[in-house]
């Protein structure tokens, strides 16, 4: 199978998933560059002529209601020329932009939804025609949790094309956490935006501070909530016990899951514009690490978390509740270690990489 992958951010330190698209499937094409990818693996332009990049700026900035017909023209000469057999697109609007090409050139088209280019309100309302002709156009659909099966069929995809295909993690890689033996460490990881509440992790973590004041919080990336974040640490009194590390490798973050006891993440939907995960790359990376996990009954979590089980989960917004659990974990260091060997089992057998980059392959071969 000859694949070409579409994405739009090319150095995005959150968007393992894509990454690990590209990593596993290994396709012989991948553009990149925005909603509208123009450049190759290699960092060329799609857009052969002279003087390319100034006119493709020009006619973006300067004539941009011509500019879906400029770019559709490049990609469908690029199209014919290399003969793809199948374009992945990732996310909804970079499906839009691309599937006139497709059409024209005759590729089939996959689209992969990831999370608020199937839930925020703005993008609905801007994609919400496009998204018609592209589930009508596209021969399969991927959603990354029943929940967003459910909503993508309400916004009018078929059922039949529509395909449940969680991300995967290497378990591998994500190994080693102790929860039993490790000191009192609650470890969490992911940007700093309002779908993931990092301020509600805080707050819960504050509560947890009274029975165990030796307890720490390591809170890994960044995002546009940093600064509240700070502000609230310094209100709360807390520089003692939070610490803000910012973005980290992938082997910092593995390293810091087999210091911790648990992991912590109170992910809910916006309230401003609905925007909502998916399924987070970062609970089941600290699940196949072998943590036990916090968190909320929230999109993907409800299926890669089981209550009681790997872990615990709370209603949005309800950080008393998420402090308890936190608690309890730190009180019982023996149930921390079976929900994590727990957590870890069920990474294996259900969120494995391989087979989740197999399962990706056969949808897009049918």
């Amino acid at each position: 199978m000859k694949l070409c992958i579409a994405y739009p951010n090319k150095n995005s330190f959150s968007e393992t998933f894509i990454y690990n698209h590209i990593a596993n499937l290994k396709p012989e094409l991948t553009l990149s560059g925005g909603w509208r990818p123009y450049r190759t693996k290699d960092g060329d332009s799609i857009i052969q002529m002279p003087l390319a990049e100034p006119i493709r700026v020009g006619v973006k900035r300067g004539l941009s209601f011509l500019y879906p017909a400029f770019y559709t023209h490049f990609l469908t000469r690029y199209l014919r020329q290399n003969r793809p057999d199948v374009v992945l697109a990732e996310y909804g609007p970079t499906g839009c932009a691309v599937m006139a090409a497709c059409r024209k050139a005759g590729v089939p088209l996959v689209v992969h939804f990831h999370g608020f280019d199937a839930v925020d309100k703005e993008t609905l309302r801007k994609y919400g025609a496009p998204y018609r002709q592209l589930f009508a156009q596209a021969k399969a659909i991927v959603a990354v949790s029943n929940d967003m099966v459910e909503q993508l069929i309400r916004l009018g995809a078929d059922p039949v094309k529509v395909h449940r295909n969680p991300y995967g993690v290497e378990t591998k890689f994500f190994s080693g956490a102790e929860p039993e033996r490790a000191d009192k460490v609650v470890v969490s990881v992911g940007r700093f935006t309002a779908k993931k509440a990092p301020q509600l992790t805080i707050r819960a973590f504050d509560k947890v501070l009274d029975r165990h004041p030796d307890a720490r919080l390591v809170m890994i990336g960044t995002g546009e909530l940093v600064d509240e974040c700070k502000k609230l640490v310094d209100q709360l009194q807390l520089k003692y016990a939070v610490s803000l590390l910012g973005v980290k490798s992938a082997e910092e973050i593995a390293e810091w899951h087999r210091k911790a006891r648990l992991y912590a993440q109170h992910s809910m939907v916006n309230p401003v514009n609905g925007d909502s995960e998916g399924t987070p790359n970062t609970v089941l990376e600290a699940s196949a690490a072998g943590l036990p996990i916090v968190s909320t009954r929230h999109a993907g979590i409800k299926e890669a978390v089981e209550h009681g089980v790997t872990g615990f989960l709370v209603e949005e917004s309800d950080f008393q509740a998420m402090a308890n659990h936190m608690v309890q974990l730190l009180d019982e260091p023996k149930l921390a270690g079976e929900l994590g060997r727990n957590a870890r089992q069920k990474m294996i057998h259900e969120y494995e990489m391989s087979d989740r980059i197999n399962a990706l392959k056969h949808i897009l071969e049918l």
